[in-house]
């Protein structure tokens, strides 16, 4: 194997906790041909002080930018081929990029492997509630894996991979002249595996991948996030509408259901929130977690639903007025202002 097998990628700021946990996790085992690059993006000197105590990471200071223009910057500085993709609120299981080598030698050919994500062993209750809300099918549908942990090793579909958690072969980006998206408020990474599946690319997803991934520890934040994974989904369905998964539709088209059953006869309007309230108090039921969890994911169901549908549908409308009434680049974030 060369010098540099693989690039370790980390994208932070203003969790410096966080940030020192995943590195240190990251440490724990790591192989002397992995490189660890830590886009730090924006001011956060916190952040640069966590770095300083583990010398075999090194610090790349960004201007603020999009997740996906931060991503392409410090893949670009890259040296391994393997360019793996955590999040700062990771943590490593130990033996995990021994895994991840082997998983390369077995596979060459393959150019995306990633896993799934366990539950953090001092998880609080909403962090459990999280969990198992986006790990049922009520709850994330055919996407389920991408948020629980993934059994066997596999090929899989481009739909069954996370960003947190997602190693790419940069020779096969280059090659295809890949990137990420820019200028996407999320599901960036979703847009580029749709590009990659097109151009051929073998994606493995096993177990030897598993990690721990923190979640949101209160509702404002996680609503926040929802809302932001629905926005940047409808972004990349209007920037490539072919790659466009059709389960991504469905919170947005029953939003606007509700809002059409407000002008036709009440009893519509009550057979369709029933019928909704039915089946989250059902799927709820069916976790297996105690009563307070369960009566907990009965209410977070529709906060999850009711989130990615706003989000998706604000996505969706800015897109159309940036396609017909702004040219250029984009006004859905602010990186454009960095020079």
């Amino acid at each position: 194997m060369p010098d540099t097998e693989i690039t370790v990628i980390i994208i932070t700021r203003n969790r410096p906790e966080m940030l020192g946990e995943c590195l240190g996790s990251v440490l724990a085992s790591l192989p002397e041909n992995i490189e660890i690059l830590a886009g730090i993006n924006g001011p956060d000197d916190r952040s640069l002080e966590i770095l300083a105590r583990f010398p075999r990471a090194r610090a790349v200071p960004l201007p603020a930018l999009c997740r996906g223009e931060a991503r392409n910057a410090v893949a670009a500085k890259a040296r391994g081929r393997r360019l793996c993709f955590l999040d700062d609120d990771t943590v490593i299981p130990e033996g995990y990029f021994t895994r991840l080598l082997s998983l390369i030698e077995r596979n060459p050919d393959a150019a995306v492997f990633g896993g799934g994500q366990l539950l953090f062993s001092g998880a609080g209750f909403f962090e459990r509630l999280v969990y198992l809300t986006l790990g049922s099918a009520w709850g994330a549908g055919p996407f389920t894996e991408r948020f629980s942990p993934v059994r066997g090793t596999r090929a899989a579909d481009r739909e069954k991979f996370v960003l947190c958690n997602l190693t790419l072969d940069r020779f096969f980006l280059e090659k295809h002249g890949l990137a990420f998206e820019g200028h996407v408020t999320s599901a960036e990474e979703n847009l580029l595996l749709n590009r990659m599946a097109a151009a051929g690319a073998r994606m493995i997803l096993s177990a030897d991948l598993n990690l721990i991934h923190r979640r949101r520890k209160n509702l404002r934040h996680f609503i926040r996030q929802v809302f932001g994974s629905g926005r940047g989904r409808a972004q990349i369905s209007f920037i490539s509408p072919g790659s466009a998964v059709p389960f991504t539709f469905l919170p947005p088209l029953a939003a606007c259901s509700f809002i059409a059953a407000f002008f036709l006869p009440g009893a519509v309007l009550a057979v369709l929130s029933g019928t909704y309230f039915a089946a989250s108090l059902a799927f709820a039921l069916n976790l297996d977690c105690g009563v307070r969890l369960k009566a907990a994911a009965a209410a977070l169901f529709p906060a999850l639903h009711g989130a990615y549908a706003c989000g998706w549908l604000f996505g969706a409308a800015e897109s159309v007025w940036e396609k017909f009434f702004r040219k250029g680049r984009p006004a859905r974030c602010a990186c454009q202002k960095n020079p």
